[in-house]
């Protein structure tokens, strides 16, 4: 039997002990001073880091396994979804059967917020929640891991070196994905490696790959089927971290590289999830059958029903817009020619009733990475024109 102590979610059995620990963790209470208390921690950082530990030991006194801090997330979703976001709205759940455990493989935009809308959507339906794949590259700080494994999230792990390990790696998640469905543990994860900071939504293969490690003397199509694969799509009307990604993004294209600060990640985590989203949509798609013989094709079907569910916004136009204006302006620029191809063809459904808004949104990203930040916007459009995809219609 394969050994998974070293990537596993805690069991009941721990729970306790992890959160006597992190009521101990002075990086943690800094973290959540922080947070919470702002200037207050600059100037009394002692006594914001005790008064986060006695109203967070207050907090966490009835939970005692994974079920309550489990109910104790679901509260705080539910506060996230009424203070960040204008709407949620999530549909295609009730079609899947309730009895049986999914692979849930989803865009992704957000590091905690869509794993955490995709389970506050499974809790509104009184179902279980998903085990959540996380990449080893976010666990720097041992709060984070715990707060991770302690909300029945396991660890890839990303960062082996060396062709034998990597594989091994490798093998180990997607036994644990298979042991996972097999127990009836429904699990999320992500359709290629980090967030899609481009707005381009696409499955990798090697995502698919990993999956059928653990089986690969059976028939593709048999394995696929048995892991009840469904796609889910989210689209947020506004992403936080928009600015932030927009910065990386223009860092690549004109120096070739984006070195990420310590501790960066974390306060991604952070912003995503406690800045305002406006409309929020998940759809869930319908669990793969076909006779599929290579990862290329499993990829493709997910990637039709992804972009197929994903909502757009009227963001999204007015930034194709602004692409497409450029490019005219700006002849001989050919990496803005698909835009303008594009915003011909989907012009008539565009409907931007405040663009002075969406203007103010643009102003405070800086002037040298606002290209990068209206194809972030614009890219869903485009993608799925290229992919031929339904449901082109803002929200």
């Amino acid at each position: 039997m394969a050994d998974f102590e070293d990537i596993r979610p805690y069991h009941d059995d721990e729970v306790e002990q992890v959160l006597k620990n992190l009521l101990k963790d002075q990086d943690f209470l800094s973290f959540l001073a922080k947070f919470r208390l702002g200037s207050a921690y600059k100037f009394l950082p002692r006594m914001s880091r005790q008064l986060v530990r006695l109203t967070l030991a207050w907090q966490l006194r009835k939970i005692h396994n994974i079920k309550d801090f489990q109910l104790a997330v679901a509260r705080t979703a539910k506060k996230l979804v009424k203070e960040t976001m204008t709407s949620f709205h999530s549909e295609g759940l009730e079609q899947l059967d309730p009895s049986q455990s999914y692979l849930y493989v989803g865009n992704h935009r957000d590091i905690a917020g869509d794993s955490m809308l995709l389970d506050y959507a499974l809790y509104l339906l009184g179902r279980d929640t998903a085990r959540i794949a996380v990449g080893d590259n976010l666990v720097q700080r041992q709060f984070a891991t715990d707060l991770m494994k302690l909300n029945k999230s396991f660890f890839i792990r990303r960062s082996e070196t060396g062709a034998k390990k990597v594989y091994a790696a490798l093998l180990q998640s997607s036994q644990y994905l298979h042991e996972s469905i097999n127990s009836h543990n429904s699990v999320w994860i992500a359709q290629s490696e980090g967030r899609a900071k481009n707005g381009v939504d696409l499955t990798d293969p090697a995502v698919i790959k990993m999956l059928l490690l653990a089986e690969r003397k059976r028939a593709l199509a048999d394995v696929i089927r048995d892991l009840h694969i469904v796609p889910v799509a989210i689209a947020y009307e506004f992403d936080p971290c928009d600015v932030l990604k927009a910065q990386e993004l223009h860092s690549i294209a004109t120096q070739g590289s984006y070195k990420k600060a310590p501790g960066e990640d974390l306060l991604n985590l952070v912003k995503g999830l406690g800045d305002f989203k406006g409309r929020v949509t998940l759809r869930f798609g319908h669990a793969l059958t076909g006779q599929f013989e290579i990862p290329e094709q499993v990829a493709a079907e997910i990637d039709r029903q992804i972009l197929d569910g994903l909502q757009l916004y009227p963001i999204n136009y007015w930034a194709l817009e602004q692409l497409a204006l450029t490019s005219e302006e700006a002849s001989g620029d050919s990496s803005l020619d698909e835009y303008q191809t594009v915003w011909r063809q989907v012009a008539h459904l565009a409907n931007v009733k405040d663009a002075a808004a969406l203007v103010r949104r643009l102003e405070q990203c800086p002037v040298e990475c606002r290209r990068e930040w209206l194809q972030m916007y614009a890219n869903p459009v485009v993608n799925k024109v290229r992919h031929g995809a339904a449901n082109l219609a803002p929200a």
